[in-house]
């Protein structure tokens, strides 16, 4: 099921890539004049990048189409790269609603969420799924995917124990843990918690990757589209 008319896609495209991007900024502390470069090493930034690049390319690319092959069909990119994008940003939604924020509030109950915390956790992650669902042609997802998407994550782990080793967080004096998020510290919580993390938030990717195969290679009647 897909919405056949680039046009919808082109609009929805440019204005995730704008928001995104907005939010990015605001996080970074650009609009306030004073730039938090070390945001850079959080994995939310790292995907919502990600998106904000996969929502520029599929913007030009559904605007060339449309000159191209008209107003009617779908514009799509890489099934295994908007795959990885895909299972990147929900993993910030998730560890976001369902680690952080108990950790945060229980730290500090008076907490309350910034504009751009919102669009980088929660409006970008939808708006990406809902690109997924909208405008991508389906049944193109392989079995293998989803052991492809967790390459990301997984990489992103061992950067973080590896900048970890080389006190790179600590050499900017921005007041950054080295381990960045609390579940990945080994001193905090030892080497078998983190590992029984690493392996559980892993094992959870995995199976909500085979759940979007399963989504994709659900048929509708002569596959239909809309509009």
């Amino acid at each position: 099921m897909s919405v056949s008319n680039r046009v919808l896609a082109a609009i929805y495209r440019i204005m995730a890539a704008l928001i995104s991007i907005f939010a990015i900024l605001s996080d970074f502390g650009v609009f306030k004049g004073n730039i938090a470069s070390e945001n850079i090493f959080y994995f939310t930034i790292i995907s919502n990048i990600l998106c904000f690049m996969m929502f520029s390319f599929l913007s030009v690319k559904t605007i060339n189409e449309i000159k191209l092959y008209g107003i009617k069909g779908s514009t799509s990119m890489s099934p295994h790269i908007k795959g990885s994008i895909l299972i990147s940003i929900i993993l910030t939604m998730t560890v976001y609603h369902f680690i952080l924020i108990p950790y945060g509030l229980k730290m500090d109950p008076s907490k309350r969420l910034e504009l751009a915390d919102i669009i980088l956790h929660y409006i970008v992650p939808c708006l990406t799924i809902f690109d997924w669902i909208l405008f991508d042609d389906k049944k193109r997802f392989k079995m293998y995917d989803p052991l492809i998407w967790i390459m990301i994550p997984l990489m992103y782990v061992i950067f973080i124990y590896v900048q970890a080793g080389h006190n790179f967080i600590e050499e900017l004096n921005c007041g950054m843990d080295k381990y960045v998020y609390v579940f990945l510290n080994l001193e905090l919580l030892g080497k078998q918690a983190v590992e029984s993390n690493i392996i559980k938030i892993t094992a959870i990717l995995i199976a909500i990757g085979y759940f979007l195969y399963g989504i994709d290679r659900i048929r509708l009647k002569k596959d239909e589209k809309f509009l």
